[in-house]
C-alpha cells in the first residue's frame, strides 16, 4: 500500500470508531512500513494517540518520537516492538515497549520502565540484557511460537500459535528449557 492508503485507512478507522488507536508497524508480517511523515500525519487525528513499532530499526523509532512531537493538544506515543530497543527508545523520549517476552519475564520487563522512570538507567539496560537469552532461540522458529513455547513450558496453557507457525524442532525446545532452567536459577524471571 502506498503512504496515502495507509494513511486513508487509519485515518477512516479512527473516524468510525470512538477509541483510541495505536498504529502499528510491523512490515515483516504487512509488507508494509508507516513512514514518519504519515505517522505525524495520523498523528493530528485526535483519537490516534501513538505508535508501535516492531521493525527493529532505531533510526525509524527516533523518527516516530520526533512525529509524534507535531501532535497538538495531547501526548503522542511511541511504543517499541523489539524487546531489545525498549530501554533504548526510552531513553530517547519514547513511552516504553510492547514486549513479547514479557509473557516470558513479566517483572523483569516491567522492571525496565520501573527502573527508568526511578533513574537508573545502568540497572534498566542491566535489565533490558536479560532477555538475551531466551531471544536468541529465536532462530528456532517464529517469535511469537518461540514465546508461546517458552510460555507453556512455564507452564501456562496458552496454545500454540497458529498454523503454520506452530513448530518447534526438538532443538529448539531443548535450548528453550535450557535458558529456561539457567534464567530460573539467576532468578531472571
Amino acid at each position: 500500500a502506498s503512504q496515502e492508503e495507509l494513511y486513508i485507512h487509519f485515518k477512516t478507522v479512527a473516524e468510525s470508531v470512538d477509541l483510541p488507536i495505536v498504529l502499528y508497524n510491523i512490515p515483516a508480517r504487512t509488507g508494509n512500513s508507516i513512514d514518519p511523515s504519515t505517522v505525524e500525519r495520523l498523528s493530528q487525528i485526535e483519537n490516534i494517540i501513538g505508535v508501535k513499532d516492531s521493525s527493529g530499526n532505531f533510526a525509524n523509532i527516533l523518527a516516530y518520537i520526533k512525529a509524534g512531537e507535531a501532535k497538538k493538544n495531547s501526548k503522542f506515543y511511541t511504543f517499541s516492538g523489539n524487546d531489545q530497543l525498549i530501554i533504548w527508545t526510552l531513553l530517547a523520549g519514547g513511552t516504553g515497549g510492547i514486549a513479547g517476552c514479557a509473557n516470558v519475564y513479566p517483572q523483569t520487563m516491567a522492571s525496565i520502565y520501573d527502573l527508568f522512570i526511578e533513574g537508573k538507567n545502568e540497572e534498566a539496560r542491566n535489565m533490558n540484557d536479560r532477555i538475551q537469552t531466551l531471544r536468541s532461540c529465536f532462530k528456532y522458529g517464529n517469535p511469537n511460537t518461540i514465546i508461546k513455547t517458552a510460555t507453556r513450558l512455564l507452564g501456562y496453557e496458552v496454545g500454540p500459535c497458529r498454523a503454520p507457525f506452530n513448530h518447534v524442532s526438538e532443538e529448539g525446545i531443548q535450548a528453550l528449557k535450557a535458558v529456561i532452567e539457567d534464567n530460573q536459577s539467576k532468578e531472571i524471571f
